[in-house]
């Protein structure tokens, strides 16, 4: 801020508290007559202008406006209400007294106030302190957490990949061919299985700090559906993956790249934490002015403890999949952040008679015919 900008600042608080003074006790004043009006004792009026003073002392920045709003309240109490009115000369002689009780009272009353204001504003500061030095240990804890989770993660899909490019620079020659295509595959799993992570993990963390920019647009459900079905088949070729969908078009206003990503997420947790054998089914409904898509499975399903905590980063829960290195719990921290950012909600549900429920809505789009 420049020295310009901050005589400007100061002026202009000036400027305010001035107002408020004038405004205050002027009010104060005109309260007076209603109760000189009204035949109501002097004693009364100046009660007035010591409530204008405490106002004054809350509503101004400086405990000098207290000092001067004050001096002034004893003197339009002299001008207006003592005899002679309109003089600020004292007919009785014990009213020069009563000034200046009434100018301490106001005084005293005013910078108790005042203080009273300053501490409050100290306490709030400090709540604000301890609240940002709270969520600041959270984040440290957080990062820890992630540090700790990604080196645990990274350690094994890395060993792996290591020791089979070893065994294949040291001796693969003499490795027959269906031993070094497992070894290729292996390496291509744990690899993609790398890339993954690392993807959410970006994604995560722009959308967490609000550096996404998400590009929506109207977008045609099925297409989005058919494009991470496809892509979980690649992955999981040997998954039956059954598609719900009613035959309509179902236009939607989503950031597809994104969507779809959510998709594949929930579909590929939906492999993990399922039996071989079992299907995964993707279902499209529409309620009124959202699409609701769900990812169900017939795993062992998730308990009511953890429905709300498998939302969280990095949680994983006790529930684990036989591939227990695979455990940084992203996918669904990560989903919720892209849905929320869609103006849509996310839920787990149980899967009657078993296995476990996602579901997501997304707002509906208009699909402009002329185009």
């Amino acid at each position: 801020m420049t020295a310009e900008s901050i005589k400007k600042s100061k002026s202009l608080s000036v400027f305010k508290d001035s107002a408020v003074c004038l405004v205050v006790l002027t009010a104060a004043t005109l309260a007076g007559y209603a109760f000189k009006a009204f035949q109501l004792a002097d004693a009364d009026i100046i009660m007035l202008y010591i409530i204008a003073v405490l106002v004054i002392s809350i509503f101004t920045s400086k405990i000098q406006f207290c000092l001067i709003s004050s001096v002034v309240g004893v003197v339009l109490f002299n001008y207006f209400f003592t005899y002679p009115e309109f003089s600020l000369s004292a007919h009785d002689a014990g009213y020069p007294v009563t000034f200046v009780t009434m100018f301490i009272t106001a005084f005293i009353a005013g910078t108790l106030a005042n203080k009273l204001k300053c501490n409050t504003l100290i306490a709030e500061q400090n709540a604000r302190e301890k609240e940002e030095a709270a969520l600041l240990a959270q984040n440290e804890q957080l990062r820890a957490n992630m540090l700790r989770s990604i080196s645990h993660d990274l350690r094994t899909p890395l060993t792996s990949i290591s020791g089979n490019a070893s065994t294949l620079l040291s001796g693969g020659d003499t490795l027959d061919e269906s031993a070094r295509q497992q070894i290729y595959t292996d390496i291509y799993s744990e690899s993609m299985w790398l890339i993954g992570m690392v993807e959410n993990l970006l994604y995560a963390t722009r959308i967490e700090d609000g550096r996404m920019q998400l590009n929506i647009s109207v977008e045609i459900l099925d297409d989005i559906v058919q494009e991470a079905v496809r892509h979980t088949e690649r992955t999981h070729s040997k998954r039956n993956i059954i598609v719900d969908m009613l035959d309509e078009i179902i236009p939607v206003m989503a950031d597809a790249n994104l969507i779809v990503q959510v998709i594949v997420n929930l579909m590929d947790n939906a492999v993990k934490y399922s039996d071989e054998n079992s299907d995964v089914t993707v279902t499209v409904r529409r309620e009124n002015a959202y699409a609701v898509i769900s990812v169900s499975d017939h795993g062992t399903g998730i308990s009511d403890d953890e429905k709300e905590k498998v939302f969280d980063m990095f949680y994983t829960g006790g529930s684990r999949s036989s591939d227990s290195r695979r455990s940084l719990g992203l996918g669904l921290a990560l989903c919720r952040s892209i849905i929320t950012s869609h103006g849509g909600t996310i839920s787990v549900s149980d899967n009657i008679p078993n296995g476990t429920v996602v579901s997501f809505t997304l707002p509906i789009g208009e699909v402009d015919l002329n185009e």
